[in-house]
């Protein structure tokens, strides 16, 4: 559209070079007012290339994770079984990640360690009393765990399933062995107080302590710990023939007395996830 039109008569062509210059200005404003728009259209483009996208994938050693507003479910257990360490990136997971407990659970118990009461026996591993007084605290413990509302099944671990210390991994599957959805590992110690031992007579005050973890089985992720002390002061009757019978009583009572109190934990804990 440069130069003057031709080819038309005087006076049409005086005013066409009279409205010439507008139109030709017009058509120059159009013209830029267009590549303006072009422009803006292809940086709101560009933008929303960039924008439409709300999480960007993170790697972390062949699990892809998602940085995301929600807490992550963690469903599977991000422990190397060679070495039993995570990588940095998992335990960012697992700080920000949250543990879900099945509406229905079986739940393996095991015994760490031997109880300190058989010091009371010579021959412990074959007298009648000791072995059930073992058992009555084993009964004790399944009975108030038996007793949430998730728990479908709880089962004792034997002995023979396990090496003679056992870690973490291997109690974890054993407990996959037994299809076990968590893994409770208790430990208990107790004894008398001292100055009921020296100076006290016809007397004992005991105390006892249970230690215990739960394990997420799926995870290895252990969502809930106790360590749960309790005494029992017990004084010498017709039936106690010596100081030592009393001492006995006084701290097997107290023993159970920290399994209840273990076992309501744990109930609780598990109708509450």
């Amino acid at each position: 559209m440069s130069g003057t039109p031709r080819g038309f008569g005087s006076p049409a062509r005086t005013q066409i070079l009279t409205l010439w210059p507008v139109a030709k200005k017009c058509y120059v404003n159009i013209k830029e007012k267009m590549k303006a728009i072009q422009l803006i259209i292809i940086i709101t483009g560009t933008s929303f290339l960039f924008n439409c996208t709300t999480t960007r994938p993170i790697s972390t050693g062949g699990i892809t994770a998602y940085r995301i507003d929600k807490q992550e479910i963690v469903t599977n257990s991000l422990f190397d079984s060679k070495d039993r360490t995570i990588s940095e990136a998992d335990i960012q997971r697992l700080l920000k990640g949250k543990i879900l407990i099945p509406d229905t659970v079986r739940v393996a118990i095991f015994k760490y360690s031997s109880t300190s009461i058989n010091r009371y026996y010579t021959n412990w591993w074959t007298d009648e009393e000791y072995l059930k007084t073992q058992q009555s605290f084993v009964d004790e413990l399944v009975g108030q765990i038996g007793g949430a509302k998730k728990v479908k099944k709880v089962i004792p671990v034997p002995t023979l399933m396990t090496s003679t210390t056992p870690n973490m991994t291997q109690l974890r599957e054993t407990a996959v062995r037994l299809q076990s959805d968590i893994l409770i590992v208790y430990s208990i110690t107790s004894d008398i107080y001292y100055k009921y031992k020296v100076f006290q007579k016809n007397e004992a005050k005991a105390f006892a302590t249970c230690e215990t973890i739960l394990m997420d089985t799926r995870t290895g992720v252990i969502p809930h710990t106790s360590i749960i002390t309790r005494e029992k002061i017990m004084i010498k009757d017709q039936q106690d023939l010596t100081d030592t019978e009393t001492r006995k009583k006084a701290e097997r009572d107290a023993i159970l007395s920290t399994l209840v109190e273990t076992g309501k934990q744990i109930s609780k804990f598990l109708d509450d996830n």
